[in-house]
């Protein structure tokens, strides 16, 4: 029964971290940028701040969802660990 009750506990954490990194990735504001026509022969002056969509928050956001998603596939694995393995009496038949 303890373990059942961490079990959830873990997965739980796991849809916390996973929810608050998509939403994060999602409402995380960025530009992108704009250049346009100069007319006249300006120069042009080339400045890529703000034309990166990984801001730092979606890294954060990135980083969130990811480590949910591992902590699913641990529990997942652990859950699938613990069962027992057949025996060679039951793979024979012999219970």
């Amino acid at each position: 029964m303890r373990g059942r009750i961490g079990l959830r506990v873990v997965l739980g954490a796991a849809a916390v971290l996973v929810v608050t990194g998509v939403a994060v990735v999602l409402f995380a504001p960025f530009s992108t940028g704009w250049f346009s026509y100069t007319a006249g022969g300006g120069s042009v002056s080339f400045d890529f701040h703000g034309m990166y969509p990984l801001t730092p928050e979606r890294a954060v956001g990135f980083a969130c969802a990811i480590a949910g998603l591992l902590l699913v596939a641990g529990a997942l694995g652990w859950v699938l660990g613990r069962r027992s393995a057949p025996t060679a009496s039951r793979q024979l038949g012999n219970e």
